[in-house]
Order: C-alpha cells, then structure tokens, then sequence
C-alpha cells in the first residue's frame, strides 16, 4: 500500500510540474520583459537618464571641497607663514576648505535640471515602446505556433485515415475483389501523408525555437517548454471593432512613441532656453577657509631677556638716547607648536564674481541657432510619429478587415471541400472512382483547412493588434 501511495504521488508531482509548463501568451509576455536584452539595454539608458538628472540637481548646489598638503623645502625661500626668509629645511602643513555656488547665470542651471527630469520621462517611454514591439513579436510567435499545432492534428488524421484506407484495401485485395494496383495507389498516399507529418512537427518544432529564441530562454528552459492551447470560444469572441478612428484616437493620445517625441520637444524648449542662458552675465560666489603650520615660525624659551636700545645722542650734552621699547632676545628659540600656529595662521576669504560676456567667437549665437534648428527637428519627428502611427492603425484595420473577410470564405470553402470528400470517400470505397480522384478530393480539403487555419490565425494577430493600439493587453481570453 505505501509503495502505491508513493508512485501515486510521484505520478500527482509529474502531472503538476508537467502543467506548469504550459505557458499562456501573458506569461511568455511576462517573461519576455524581464529578460530580453533589448529592453535591458532600454533600461540601461533609462538609468543613465536617472544618474544625468540627479547631476542636474547637484550643480545647482554649492561645492565643498577640503585640502591638505604636506612638504619640505631647501633652500632660499620666503616662508608663507612666516613672510621671512629661510634657508635651511623648513617642514610646512596648510589645510583648507573652499565652496562656491553659482548665484545667476541665466537660468541655465534651472533649465538644465527641467531638461533632465523631461529625458527621463522619455527614456521611460521608450522603453514602453520596446516592451510593446516585443509583445507583438511573441504573440506573433504564439501564435505561430498554435497554427502548426493545428497542421500536424490534420496531418496525423489524415495519416490515420489513409491507414484506414490502406487496412481497407489491403483486405479486398486480399479477398480478390479488387487488383494490386489500387493498393500500391493508396500506400503511395500513406507515404505522402508520413511525409506531410514530419514536415508538420519540423515546422512545429521551429516554431517553438523561433519562441524561445525570443524569451532567449536557455536551452534547459526551451528543452521542456510548451505553450496553453486557448479555447475555441475565446478565439470565437475575438471581433473586430467597427470604426479605426477609435483605435487611432485612442493610439494618438496614449502610445509611448507619441509620448516620447512630445517630451522630445519639450527638451528641446529647455535646450533653446538654455542656450539663450548663454547671453546672461554670470554671477558667482565662492568662500575659503585655511591655516597652516611652518617649521620655520620660531618662539623663544624662557623669560624674555630685555636690552635697552640706543637711538640717538643729544649734541650739546652728549647724552645717549634710549629707545622706549627694549630690545627682546631669548636664550634658544624652538618651533612653535602645531596647534598653535593653526590657530594663529586662520584666513578665511569671501568673493563675489560677475562674468558679462561680450564676445566669445559666436559660439553663444551658434548654440541658440543649433537649438532652435533641434526644436524644429523634434517638432517636425513629432508630427511624423503621429502620421506614422496613424497610417499604421489604418492599414493595421484594413490588414484586419481583409482577413475577417478571407477567414469566413475559408469556412465556407472547408465545408464545400469537406462534402466534396465526403462523397468522394463514398463513391472511391464503392469503387466508383479512382484513387487519383479520391486523393485530388482529399488534397483540395487538406488545402482549404490548411488556408482556414492560416486565416484563422492571421485574423486573431490582426485583431490583437488593434487591440493594441485600442491600449488593450495582448491576450487569447
């Protein structure tokens, strides 16, 4: 009982990780967007993007920046901290701090941030775009594959019902009742169909390559891959809506090419305004705050040693003059200390700066030129895009108008084909008519199924597209 339990739950876990391959067309959707390279590229640039904007922001603040060196001198010299000469090896430390913002220039720097934030928004677009050029592709492969799925149901029931056939005949042949040759007709028949098969699971097979070539799926992934087969009444309820205006208004005001060349032309607003920033005086601040330490800024040790210094005589007396201030001597003098002489060495500095520019070789007039010819550029891709876009809704609609009409012609031609075989098999098993005239009623039915399943399918792509451009998601249900 125990070893029965457990194949039956090995068989249960088989029957579910076999489910879960079956992939429905959102899920290879899904799949696509995470892991396609093109929109991983798409996301690189978005991030770019990103990082661009966030530079934006910061050049409008102010730097901060510190500074620190550390080094000796030989030689003559004037020391900086001392403002004396030395001429033996002085050791010498400075420390700074500087920032500086730029007050006015135009609104330049406003601009630029502005500009930045509006090509994020467009590298978002554009990678909406790539998202959608790829759903379109897998479900066109989707698709693809369901409509060789449906050839190699038809080529192995036409395999089994020539093998009737040929079962059939070999027993009258057998019984004597009819000759050899109308056995050696419908095996040859046989061997058309096995042909057919296998070249109906080949193409079946490079349909589900082409799929998941495109999810770039690793060859593990792709080895037990297999798609859901939609129920018919989805595909039944699919119809075609009645007016394309709807779908172009409706592609007009929300798809990302639209999206993306507006915010186009908004940078390029930014750009113009930028670039006239460029004739505006420049206004600029910048502090600083340093000290330092020399080897060479000497104090005495000791009580200071006081000598009265003789300035002059008086003639008639001959009495020396003295000096109110005596002179100051030491008995051996040493480096003053470190954090004193940082102390004592503090210098700190403000500055405003205007810059009026004059002249600068054209090149301010030629950035307001070279922006003003973007703009018209961005203006004149935007109503290409529109135009673009429009005429593809419009042809989308027509492309799917004409398979609605091809696809109910071809319902009515497998029912035609279908009666026609039908009698056909009849009077070839009443021995009627030949197997060439069986086979050429069973070549015009295989024919008309096959351009049934082929408008089929192109009709229902056809459809979802303008259910794209309708802003719908791409699916069977």
């Amino acid at each position: 009982m125990k070893h029965i339990l457990f194949i039956a739950t090995i068989l249960s876990l088989s029957l579910n990780v076999g489910a879960q391959e079956n992939w429905s067309l959102q899920r290879c959707i899904d799949y696509a967007f995470q892991n396609n390279i093109q929109i991983k590229q798409s996301q690189l640039s978005y991030d770019i993007a990103k990082i661009n904007s966030l530079q934006a922001v910061g050049n409008a603040l102010p730097n901060l920046n510190a500074s620190g060196s550390h080094g000796y001198n030989w030689g003559q010299t004037i020391d900086p901290f001392t403002n004396t000469f030395a001429t033996e090896r002085i050791q010498s430390n400075s420390f700074g701090l500087s920032s500086g913002i730029v007050l006015f220039n135009g609104f330049q720097t406003l601009n630029s941030i502005r500009q930045s934030k509006i090509d994020v928004e467009s590298q978002k677009y554009l990678i909406e775009k790539m998202q959608n050029d790829i759903a379109l592709a897998v479900a066109n492969a989707y698709l693809n594959i369901l409509f060789n799925q449906e050839f190699v149901s038809i080529s192995k029931s036409n395999l089994s019902a020539t093998q009737n056939q040929v079962n059939r005949i070999q027993t009258l042949v057998d019984a004597g009742q009819v000759p050899e040759g109308d056995l050696s007709e419908i095996q040859a028949q046989l061997a058309v169909d096995e042909a057919n098969l296998v070249g109906s699971e080949n193409s079946l097979d490079l349909a589900y390559l082409s799929l998941t070539q495109l999810l770039q799926m690793s060859s593990d992934e792709a080895r037990n891959f297999a798609i859901s087969t939609p129920n018919e009444e989805d595909l039944a309820d699919i119809s075609l809506i009645a007016d394309p205006a709807i779908a172009v208004s409706a592609a007009l005001n929300n798809f990302p090419e639209i999206r993306s060349s507006e915010t186009n032309v908004l940078s390029a607003e930014k750009g113009l305004m930028i670039a006239k920033g460029g004739i505006s005086p420049t206004l600029s601040a910048s502090y600083s705050y340093g000290t330092g330490y020399s080897g060479a800024n000497k104090v005495g040790v000791g009580e200071p040693i006081l000598t009265p210094v003789q300035i002059g005589i008086v003639e008639p007396t001959g009495q020396a003059v003295w000096s109110i201030v005596p002179q100051v001597s030491y008995s051996g003098f040493e480096t003053k200390a470190f954090g004193d002489q940082l102390n004592d060495n503090v210098n700190q500095s403000l500055f405003f700066r205007l810059n009026i520019p004059l002249f600068n070789g054209f090149s301010t007039y030629s950035n307001i030129e070279r922006a003003k010819v973007n703009l018209l550029s961005a203006e004149y891709s935007l109503e290409s895009t529109k135009q673009q876009l429009e005429q593809d809704v419009e042809r989308a609609f027509a492309d799917a108008k004409a398979a609605l009409g091809n696809f109910r012609a071809s319902e009515k031609s497998v029912d035609a084909s279908q009666k026609a075989f039908d009698y056909a098999k009849i009077r070839y098993e009443q021995g009627v008519i030949n197997a060439v005239d069986y086979q050429n009623a069973r070549i015009r039915l295989d024919n008309a199924k096959a351009d049934l399943i082929r408008n089929k399918y192109g009709y229902v792509f056809k459809v979802k597209v303008i259910d794209f451009y309708l802003g719908k998601a791409i699916t069977l249900r």
